[in-house]
């Protein structure tokens, strides 16, 4: 599934293609770097197009140097916050009710 992502906070410094696309290959696969993000005409967050595999857990965040860089998703389904995997809640979380059976 590819999803647009932001990097809220970015220090300007990694507003570089081949930053922003290794930054994209610690979340999925980078697919596209917005035009905005590239020209560094809106610094406040860094957007880019990733593919993520849906049976994983999300990537919350990302270690830069010695800083939290944390990772927001755009218009996402549904996300379970006990197993991070896409397409159910975490009322509904397989994971959760199997360790309570």
């Amino acid at each position: 599934m590819i999803i647009w992502v932001q990097l809220p906070e970015l220090k300007i410094h990694f507003y570089h293609k081949e930053v922003l696309n290794t930054l994209g290959n610690l979340i999925g696969r980078t697919i596209k770097l917005n035009y905005h993000t590239l020209t560094q005409q809106r610094a406040k967050f860094a957007r880019l197009a990733v593919e993520v595999d849906v049976s994983r857990p999300l990537v919350p965040r990302i270690w830069l140097d010695d800083d939290c860089q944390p990772v927001e998703y755009e218009n996402l389904p549904v996300v379970c916050f006990e197993c991070g995997k896409i397409g159910h809640s975490s009322a509904t979380c397989p994971l959760l009710w199997s360790a309570l059976i």
